[in-house]
């Protein structure tokens, strides 16, 4: 299972900081990380560019340019668990900055402007001017230690060798189904003439069926 992990906090508490050096150290540890902004503000490009045209028509826009890509898409139902099972099913645990009152696991970032009492889910404190225990608070040169701990949620007992995404959402399995799934599907590939995988990783898409789709006659 994905594990998302809310890092939240007020403007300029050092949210930014905190999330780039997770990334790094969960990176070195070799944990497959993504990384989502959550913004209070517009996130899309005002109508006007193609792509924002091209965007009104219902689909996604990517700008491709020669220091990356950017991709837009336009809905209002967007949900954390629509965005982590498009964009991340390969990783292992999202980092998601901002979000301080979505239903998730968080590090709160503590600063002058006390926690307030509707934020749920804290499960770790960070204080870039105060030490930390080593245990649920930590201050500035911790970095690595909370990682290391973000690392042992995601590769103990919630790792899984497959995911599975239905409608968006991540099928809970047990360990050894998801090995069976993934057993299942690489042995059907290997079959296949450049199926067989040497250690990459196997994505599969399939699509659904629609409602409306004509029925043969009895």
């Amino acid at each position: 299972m994905i594990r998302t992990i809310a890092v939240s906090g007020f403007k300029n508490s050092g949210k930014t900081t905190l999330c780039r050096r997770l990334i790094e150290e969960l990176a070195r540890l070799g944990v497959r990380t993504g990384y989502i902004k959550r913004t209070s503000e517009d996130a899309l490009d005002a109508e006007g560019p193609d792509t924002s045209k091209l965007r009104g028509a219902g689909v996604t826009a990517v700008l491709w340019g020669d220091d990356g890509l950017r991709a837009e898409e336009s809905r209002r139902d967007m949900s954390q668990e629509y965005i982590v099972s498009k964009y991340f099913p390969d990783c292992e645990i999202v980092i998601l900055e901002g979000g301080k009152y979505l239903d998730l696991p968080k590090i709160w970032v503590e600063s002058e402007t006390p926690r307030p009492g509707g934020v749920k889910g804290v499960f770790m404190l960070y204080d870039r001017k105060r030490p930390g225990d080593g245990a649920a608070r930590f201050g500035a040169g911790d970095e690595a230690l909370i990682a290391k701990k973000l690392a042992g949620l995601v590769r103990g007992g919630n790792y899984r060798s497959s995911s599975v995404f239905v409608g968006g959402r991540e099928l809970p399995m047990k360990d050894f189904i998801a090995d069976f799934v993934r057993g299942v599907v690489l042995g059907m590939l290997s079959s296949l003439k450049g199926g067989r995988a040497r250690g990459e990783e196997v994505k599969v898409f399939i699509r659904g069926e629609k409602n409306d789709s004509p029925r043969a006659p009895r």
